[in-house]
């Protein structure tokens, strides 16, 4: 029994939270990384969020465009769904396994940009099918430098040249490091 439900905000949206759900270590770092990403993509109107959780990033991109927020987590997915139809309608919210199931070139061509946030495995598939695709912008938002760069070699050879980068420090006293890039391919 919960008299009130758990939320946290995220871009002035309650989402409801799920036990065992993903946050970033620090509202600052949150807010910074969110800022980017919405900075970096004014002029993306439609904008895919690949590995979206509950909508950290997806709630922050809203404002003037329509997100599609797409998660495999199920109770994830469900608190997208619920606070973004909550919200306006302007976060759709998708089930989808994108390690089994990555979006094909022709569902990505429908948008501007997309933002990527997946775990510390990277995203292989989905990138190869970026990579075929004819976005221009692509925000990658990763937890693992490694994978990062085995990603970000994928988009440089499909013509994607990383614009901007900044390194997000969460932790204090550790070598972790969350990495918000932009990639940007010519028309």
């Amino acid at each position: 029994w919960e008299p009130e439900p758990v939320t946290v905000t995220l871009a002035g949206v309650a989402v409801s939270l799920p036990p065992g759900a993903f946050l970033q270590a620090t509202q600052d770092a949150q807010t910074r990384m969110a800022e980017d990403a919405a900075a970096w993509l004014t002029e993306a109107r439609a904008v895919a969020d690949l590995f979206a959780g509950l909508g950290t990033f997806a709630f922050a991109l809203r404002q003037d465009r329509k997100v599609l927020a797409v998660e495999a987590e199920r109770a994830a997915h469900l608190a997208c769904k619920t606070a973004g139809a909550q919200a306006g309608g302007s976060v759709l919210a998708l089930h989808r396994d994108l390690f089994r199931s990555p979006l094909d070139p022709a569902e990505l061509n429908r948008f501007d940009a997309v933002l990527l946030d997946p775990p510390r495995a990277g995203a292989r598939a989905q990138v190869a099918a970026i990579a075929a695709s004819t976005l221009a912008q692509v925000v990658y938002v990763s937890c693992n430098p490694s994978s990062w760069a085995r990603d970000a070699a994928v988009l440089a050879a499909a013509g994607f040249r990383l614009t901007k980068l900044r390194p997000v420090g969460q932790f204090r006293w550790s070598t972790h490091v969350e990495l918000v890039s932009l990639f940007e391919r010519a028309a």
